[in-house]
């Protein structure tokens, strides 16, 4: 593609930075849905059906004085990795892993059996091509030719997809995200699917535990961080990823989990009770139009989606999708002829997803005055040719865009666990982290979540004023929220009951819709509580140079500056892998108590 009769360099950065307004994203919209997710999140905990908050059985935080020799699967959105993790007992570890490619077609197939298949034999060949790894723990048939079952290697699986936990080692799929797409699978227990294929093979390897990327970014940040601990006030809170995709666990008081209360092994419960929960937070404003910044870009991504409507906080933060919406606007604008650059006909700018997130990074991270870093990174992403400044400059701005959207949208999700980790904990309990908002600020917030429970007809704010699409949910909210202003909610019953009937999974909402919080400030600084820590992992998080700093501005908008300041921020690398081995160590030693 040519771009003959291009326009001026100053049309095309105009024009950059009219897109780049789009993605603002302001302290007001932060509040606005920090409150929405909060409601959420507390909804959502009720509800057996939802497909966030959902509990991972895991009752104890790592003290760092753990020990033991474990297998670990790790499979993500574009790797699968297998690892062997020893636990040293001080806090320190030693990994041993190779990452495996997954293939395309496995991730998008109508049977789950090629890819466990797949999976399987990469830990037979993980076994073969590493024997300093094929630890047994002393058990006493693990080395003969034939082991008794119950002393094979014990392997925990991070399964980075939205599922449903039934106990420590059982589960089942609930929804494939990150653009993969196995029918077969939803509603069947990961572990089974890939002992299935161990069995197969005649690997002697047990699935004992199931894990999620998140909880085991938690758990590995406080068992890493157990060195460094001073006082329980800064115990790990939070995991989060920030990668392919994005997500977040958190401690919380097993008696807030009322989805588990029914459970006969739940019904006596002890203050000081605690559950580790996957807040699956990529489906967050799922069901609610116009909660979420959105702009026409953000409609086009979904729409080609393989869920669409589904995921939309996942669609907005995760890396899988923030290189998607620069190749939509790289698009928009060659279509345009602003550029001054030559698009191969070739090009990964005219294939869905053919931009990596990495680009992004790459951009930011040019310090040089001509943009020349970010011209030969373009150039060699895009296939372009005789890219100029501008060019880069306008893409840069862009980029920057999309990714500090991204990184408040995130802080923003942080807050709201950080508000919900805020009800009243014993002081006595051991795995809880102290509060990070005093009784002062804990009133003041749950009077702003009451008022935002308003009905509302206000428009959307800007960050959601972009495009067709957007208009048609602004009009559609102003409409509900007069109809219900008017007492005639009933009226909205049949309209909700078919898209209820529509066959999309169950999402908790609030049964109102939830106006901005118009009246919402930044919190006091008031007295400080403690520390809450947080262990991160991904690419985004890694490699993005401002990521964690927009991050914290959004927090630092709806909680105010001294609270932000008090989050500790750390890295948990291999979180994935030695998490699975921390919670296969929880499920053997449960086992071995039951």
């Amino acid at each position: 593609m040519s771009p003959s009769n291009a326009r001026s360099p100053l049309g095309l950065l105009i024009r950059a930075e009219q897109i780049a307004r789009e993605f603002d994203f302001g302290s007001h919209d932060a509040r606005k849905v920090t409150a929405h997710f909060v409601e959420h999140m507390r909804n959502a905990l009720g509800h057996e059906n939802s497909l966030s908050q959902i509990p991972s059985y895991v009752r104890a935080i790592p003290t760092g004085r753990e020990r033991g020799v474990f297998l670990a699967v790790d499979l993500g959105g574009t790797n699968c990795r297998v690892c062997s993790v020893e636990l040293h007992g001080d806090g320190t570890y030693s990994l041993v892993q190779t990452k495996y490619p997954i293939p395309r077609p496995l991730t998008v197939n109508p049977s789950y059996k090629p890819l466990f298949r797949f999976i399987a034999e990469k830990i037979r060949d993980f076994l073969e091509g590493h024997p300093e790894a094929d630890i047994h723990n002393g058990d006493s048939s693990a080395d003969l030719p034939h082991p008794r079952r119950e002393d094979f290697r014990k392997l925990g699986f991070t399964f980075s997809f939205t599922y449903e936990q039934h106990s420590l080692a059982k589960g089942s799929v609930m929804l494939w995200d990150k653009g993969w797409d196995i029918p077969e699978a939803i509603g069947r227990d990961p572990c089974e699917m890939l002992q299935e294929g161990l069995d197969e093979l005649e690997v002697p390897v047990l699935v004992v535990a199931l894990a999620n990327d998140s909880v085991g970014t938690l758990l590995t940040r406080a068992y890493a961080s157990s060195q460094d601990r001073t006082s329980a006030s800064k115990m790990t809170t939070i995991g989060a990823i920030f990668g392919t995709g994005s997500n977040a666990a958190y401690v919380e008081r097993l008696e807030n989990v009322k989805r588990l209360h029914g459970r006969a092994d739940f019904q006596t419960r002890q203050p000081q009770d605690v559950m580790v929960i996957n807040t699956e937070w990529g489906c967050f404003g799922d069901g609610q139009d116009g909660l979420l910044p959105s702009t026409e870009y953000d409609d086009l991504l979904d729409a080609a989606s393989p869920h669409p409507r589904q995921e939309m906080t996942e669609k907005r933060i995760s890396g899988l999708y923030l290189g998607e919406l620069l190749r939509l606007i790289v698009v928009r604008l060659a279509d345009e002829k602003l550029f001054s650059m030559t698009l191969d006909p070739a090009s990964p700018v005219f294939r869905r997803d053919g931009i990596e997130s990495s680009l992004l990074s790459d951009i930011a991270g040019d310090g040089s005055d001509d943009h020349s870093q970010s011209i030969a990174h373009i150039a060699e992403a895009l296939r372009a040719d005789n890219v100029s400044a501008d060019d880069a400059r306008a893409i840069q701005v862009i980029s920057k865009a999309i990714a500090r959207r991204a990184a408040r949208l995130a802080g923003v999700a942080l807050a709201a666990i950080i508000v919900q980790c805020n009800q009243k904990r014993p002081s006595h309990s051991p795995s809880a982290a102290s509060s990070l908002l005093s009784k002062t600020d804990k009133v003041r917030v749950e009077q702003k979540l009451i008022k935002a429970k308003a009905p509302s007809s206000s428009p959307s704010s800007r960050g959601c004023s972009s495009g067709f699409g957007a208009m048609c949910r602004r009009f559609r909210a102003f409409v509900y929220g007069v109809v219900r202003s008017l007492g005639l909610g009933w009226l909205l019953r049949p309209a909700m009951a078919a898209k209820k009937k529509s066959g999309a999974p169950a999402v908790v909402t609030p049964e109102e819709p939830i106006s901005p919080a118009i009246t919402t400030t930044p919190l006091a600084d008031e007295e400080e509580d403690g520390i809450v820590e947080v262990g991160v992992d991904g690419s985004l998080i890694e490699f993005y140079p401002t990521f964690e700093q927009n991050m914290r501005e959004a927090v630092r908008d709806v909680l105010g500056p001294r609270h932000e300041k008090r989050l500790r921020i750390g890295m948990a690398k291999d979180g994935s892998g030695v998490g699975a081995a921390l919670v296969a160590l929880a499920a053997t030693m449960q086992n071995k108590t039951a």
